[in-house]
């Protein structure tokens, strides 16, 4: 059963009203009221997602639900004509290497590190669940969302120091109050992208032109059937409105709420939750926005740095942590910093070599033709 409403019918005043009606989620929070902010995080978050997946894909794949995080990724990039003397011009005049790499390699940290057991599989990112258990199983749900959290935020901070070299970052509240509040304009349409740009107050020409097949009944929301990119997009504006903070809202201050939420009060809700497929679901799309925002971090860094520069400081990164663990090292081709690496160069973004990634004949990653 799905509810088939307009957004009219339904008042996105509190979070009880992003519940999916006469679902599953309705039966799981009659069981325990508990579930409430679970819910709202989780059904907020896929929502957010299928935003990138609308917005990003060709027909055929929406038509298919056969999405990739590779290859969304690439298309996110070309459809957003990423150009770094474009970037420059959002990009600070007194920009700190320094900053940026200290931000830029927490956040590598952080995402290879949520990312284990890395599998092939974690590329798969349409409506059908694997077999493997991926990240966060084994009742470690709740530190799987903090360490998401802790490289979204760190790559959050490497764009916004890219941007603004004066941006205190001791505050995570008020790194993410500045990010809806300024770091969006300055940034908008360089190096932070749709749906990233969206705020409880986003203004109508930060919303781009959506391809002609959102249009179509097979671009619609899998779990509320004929709701689409439109419907979906003003949903998360409203319930960014819904969140503890002030001012303007974006997804920087929905994540801080959902790691504030898993630290403490939620932490007895997710022991409690055995539906996997609600876990799995929820640790996909996390994979997800921490994978986004380390591409538009980079991106940020190489305009603001160079190609070179960016290269020496993933080198680095490599050879202080990821060649000195053997569950990274021989899983070199599924390590996200490096797929995004590989999909500059398959762009063209950057031009040099990329010997450090060395070539193995079984390779996952899928590149999209140019």
């Amino acid at each position: 059963m799905y509810w088939y409403g307009r957004d009219e019918d339904r008042k996105f005043e509190n979070k009880k009203d992003f519940i999916t009606l006469d679902s599953v989620d309705s039966l799981v929070l009659e069981e325990d009221p508990d579930f409430l902010d679970y819910l709202y995080f989780h059904n907020v978050i896929d929502k957010f997602c299928w935003l990138l997946k609308f917005q990003y894909s060709d027909r055929e794949t929406v038509k298919k639900k056969k999405y990739r995080i590779d290859t969304l990724f690439q298309r996110f990039i070309v459809e957003n004509k990423f150009k770094a003397e474009k970037a420059r011009k959002c990009i600070s005049p007194k920009v700190s290497e320094e900053k940026i790499e200290y931000h830029l390699s927490k956040g590598w940290l952080n995402e290879v590190v949520r990312s284990v057991p890395l599998h092939p599989d974690y590329l798969e990112i349409g409506t059908m669940l694997s077999s493997w258990d991926g990240p966060g199983s084994e009742g470690l749900m709740s530190w799987n969302i903090v360490q998401s959290y802790y490289a979204f935020y760190e790559f959050m901070c490497s764009t916004g120091v890219s941007i603004d070299d004066s941006l205190d970052t001791r505050g995570h509240k008020n790194v993410a109050k500045q990010y809806s509040n300024s770091l969006i304009g300055k940034g908008n349409g360089r190096v932070i992208y749709y749906p990233f740009n969206l705020t409880s107050r986003t203004p109508k020409s930060y919303i781009p032109v959506h391809p002609k097949h959102c249009q179509y009944h097979y671009a619609t929301y899998p779990r509320e059937p004929g709701r689409g990119i439109d419907d979906l997009q003003e949903e998360i504006q409203k319930a960014f409105s819904v969140l503890n903070s002030s001012g303007k809202r974006s997804v920087f201050d929905l994540m801080y709420e959902l790691r504030l939420w898993a630290n403490y009060t939620g932490l007895q809700s997710l022991m409690k939750l055995s539906d996997g497929g609600y876990q799995k679901f929820l640790v996909r799309n996390l994979a997800t926005l921490v994978y986004f925002s380390g591409g538009m971090a980079e991106l940020a860094a190489i305009a603001a740095l160079g190609e070179n520069k960016y290269k020496v400081m993933l080198k680095s990164f490599s050879k202080s942590y990821i060649d000195k663990h053997e569950q990274y090292a021989r899983n070199k081709f599924l390590i996200p910093t490096y797929i995004r690496l590989r999909s500059y160069k398959h762009l063209g973004i950057i031009d040099g070599s990329i010997e450090f990634i060395i070539p193995e004949s079984s390779d996952p990653v899928k590149f999209i033709n140019v």
